[in-house]
C-alpha cells in the first residue's frame, strides 16, 4: 500500500494547508499518517481559565476528529513544546524513524525555502524549524549508514505555505470537506466565519486556473548516484 505522511509543527496546520490533496490520495488508496511535532498548547485562542494539560487534550482531542473525518490511520503527537521547537537530534532521528517505518513516496511539510519573513503567524519559529528538519529527516532516511534500519527514498516531497509554489491542485469539489476539517479545531477559530473567508479568498485563491486549489511546491527526489 503507497502511504503519504503529512508532518505539522501543530495541530490545525494540516488542514489550512494539504487535506483535499491528502482527501485525493486516500481516495486513490495511499494509507495516510498524520505527525505533530508540538501540541500546540499556546496557540489556544480562548480566554477561559486552563492548565496547559488540558488545552493539549484539546487539541489533541481535535486533531483526533479530523484523523477519523479524513481516514487517517495512524496519529503522531510527539509532544513537543508549543512555541519552542529546537532544531534538534533527538527530534531528526524520531522523524528518521517514522520515515523508515512507513515508507511513505509523498511527505507534506511546510516549506523550508521560505525566507521571506512577510508574515509572523506563517513564518514563525516552530514553522521554519519543523520545515528545516523534516527536509533533513528525508535526506537521511535515503542514507545507508547515519541512522539504523532499512533506508527509505521519498519519492515527492509536496511543500505547502510556499511563498514560490510550482504545482497547483484543483480542490473546488472539496472545498466544503476541507473547511469541514478545519471547523473541527474550535478552540483556534472564535469566529469562523473569518477563517472561511480567508480560505476561500486568500489561501485557496492563487490559482487562475481553478476556483480553489492548494498551492505547492513540488520536489521530485531523485538519486543521481
Amino acid at each position: 500500500m503507497k502511504t503519504a505522511i503529512g508532518f505539522a509543527a501543530h495541530p490545525d496546520d494540516l488542514e489550512f494547508s494539504c487535506t483535499a490533496k491528502m482527501k485525493q490520495l486516500h481516495d486513490a488508496g495511499y494509507r495516510l499518517i498524520y505527525v505533530i511535532i508540538t501540541n500546540g498548547e499556546n496557540g489556544f485562542k480562548s480566554t477561559s481559565e486552563s492548565t496547559a494539560e488540558q488545552r493539549i487534550e484539546i487539541r489533541k482531542n481535535e486533531q483526533l476528529k479530523v484523523a477519523d473525518l479524513l481516514g487517517v490511520d495512524q496519529v503522531h503527537f510527539l509532544d513537543y513544546r508549543d512555541g519552542f521547537l529546537e532544531y534538534s537530534e533527538k527530534l531528526r532521528s524520531e522523524l528518521v524513524k517514522l520515515i523508515k517505518d512507513y515508507k511513505p513516496e509523498i511527505v507534506f511539510s511546510f516549506d523550508p525555502a521560505n525566507k521571506s519573513f512577510s508574515s509572523l503567524n506563517l513564518l514563525h519559529r516552530d514553522h521554519r524549524v519543523a520545515a528545516e528538519v523534516v527536509f533533513d529527516a528525508c535526506f537521511a532516511a535515503k542514507n545507508f549508514h547515519m541512522y539504523p534500519g532499512e533506508r527509505h527514498q521519498v519519492k515527492e516531497m509536496y511543500f505547502f505555505a510556499s511563498d514560490k509554489p510550482n504545482h497547483f491542485v484543483d480542490i473546488t469539489d472539496l472545498i466544503g470537506f476541507k473547511l469541514e476539517l478545519l471547523a473541527c479545531h474550535k478552540s483556534q477559530f472564535p469566529d469562523f466565519s473569518k477563517v472561511e473567508k480567508y480560505i476561500k479568498e486568500i489561501v485557496c485563491n492563487q490559482s487562475e486556473q481553478y476556483k480553489y486549489s492548494e498551492a505547492f511546491r513540488v520536489l521530485e527526489v531523485k538519486q543521481v548516484t
